[in-house]
């Protein structure tokens, strides 16, 4: 899987920026300190009724760059505490203990393609992760749909990347792989997770929309050849997460 290096919906990443923030924050303060240290002296006092005039200006300018200081810290902290991380897929949804991974033999209007022909697809793409399954669909073409599903049960990798990354992580990877256009993120479904389409290019032409969902220990996706719109086509692939995987 195409895999990019920073994760910025982690929990890591949003602590490194809340670290960031608090340090921003620190320097600011001390910058106001610092600039204004002659401005807080207030004016040389000359006699005895000017200094104290001179330490009522100082004391109340000193208020006034507390009172700043403060104002700072305050909006430093909020900035320092609005970054919330995810956690990595493994722990983010339910973890299901028992699932049942199988091709409905239809859809709605797709039909699972079974026979020689079968065998000819497998040889046009390259091995998948997981399971693959190929169905007829409601166009003209003779292959409508490819699904695709992996677990961690089956695959040590995908264990390994969901106990490293965060669902959004798994998507972004999965969708830069795919040199995905227009990416939408749409409702998971009752299985809980991220799901989300985006729009490929074929190299027979027409721009079909390929869908990904991601759980705690399930990637899954599905090309769509003959979907027009991608909540149509995420509609299409609720159907066919529900359809295929089983849940004790």
């Amino acid at each position: 899987m195409y895999t990019l290096s920073i994760d910025p919906s982690s929990q890591s990443y949003a602590a490194g920026q809340a670290i960031g923030a608090l340090l921003v924050t620190a320097v600011l303060m001390g910058a106001v300190w610092f600039l204004t240290r002659t401005w807080r002296q207030g004016p040389v006092a000359t006699g005895g009724v000017e200094a104290e005039q001179v330490l009522s200006t100082a004391l109340r300018r000193r208020n006034i760059v507390t009172g700043v200081l403060l104002v700072v810290a305050v909006v430093g902290l909020v900035r320092a505490c609005s970054y919330e991380g995810e956690p990595p897929s493994a722990t983010a949804s339910p973890v299901v203990m028992e699932r049942f991974v199988d091709a409905a033999p239809q859809v709605g209007a797709y039909q699972l393609l079974t026979g020689e022909e079968i065998a000819a697809y497998d040889k046009a793409f390259r091995a998948p992760q997981g399971k693959r399954w190929y169905y007829d669909g409601p166009g003209e073409g003779p292959l409508g749909a490819i699904l695709q599903i992996n677990t961690a049960e089956w695959d040590a990798e995908l264990a390994e990347e969901k106990n490293a990354d965060t669902m959004a992580q798994e998507l972004r990877n999965f969708f830069a792989g795919a040199k995905a256009t227009q990416v939408t993120d749409f409702e998971a479904g009752p299985w809980g997770g991220r799901l989300s389409c985006g729009y490929v290019t074929a190299k027979t032409g027409g721009r079909p929309v390929v869908c990904a969902w991601t759980d705690s220990a399930t990637f899954g996706n599905v090309l769509l050849v003959d979907e027009k719109g991608l909540p149509e086509a995420a509609e299409s692939a609720l159907r066919f997460r529900t359809a295929s995987e089983k849940r004790a």
